[in-house]
């Protein structure tokens, strides 16, 4: 397997952070007014990233976005501000060790059985075995692990 270019481009596309939204795009995202994100940012629950020079308009994160979607649905559901938020913060744990997990395990998208599979690195403390990771026509996931010979066909 070559660790490319093309492996860091795909390794870049899962760096969340990289993506940024104005507050006007958040609002029409999320469906969360402009107004109401003000308020939130101004009570801590989120915050707008940190801007060089003299641009005002407030621009937030992946992580932003995916906070006010969830709130939003909390709110929804009928629970307050506080509940929405607390029951946020709950599983926000849970989605950074997700996260972590992903963003360190894959490693490639590779042709295995002319059959792109993700690569998730070596599955054994010998480092003689890799795992990966495939759809099948069910969509379901499914598992092979296959003795590693130092490369697999990358797609590019």
């Amino acid at each position: 397997m070559a660790f490319s270019g093309v492996h860091h481009f795909r390794m870049k596309a899962l760096a969340s952070e990289l993506f940024q939204f104005r507050i006007g795009e958040l609002a029409t995202m999320t469906g969360v007014s402009t107004r109401q994100l003000r308020y939130w940012e101004s009570k801590g629950i989120i915050s707008s990233l940190e801007r060089e020079g003299e641009q005002d308009a407030r621009v937030y994160n992946y992580t932003a976005y995916v906070t006010v979607a969830v709130i939003k649905e909390f709110l929804d559901e009928g629970y307050t501000l506080k509940g929405a938020v607390k029951k946020t913060n709950e599983h926000q744990r849970n989605w950074q060790v997700l996260h972590d997990v992903m963003q360190n395990a894959v490693q490639d998208v590779v042709l295995l059985d002319e059959t792109p599979a993700v690569d998730l690195g070596f599955f054994d403390e010998e480092e003689t075995q890799r795992l990966y990771a495939r759809i099948d026509e069910n969509n379901k996931v499914k598992y092979s692990v296959r003795p590693w010979a130092g490369y697999a066909e990358s797609i590019e």
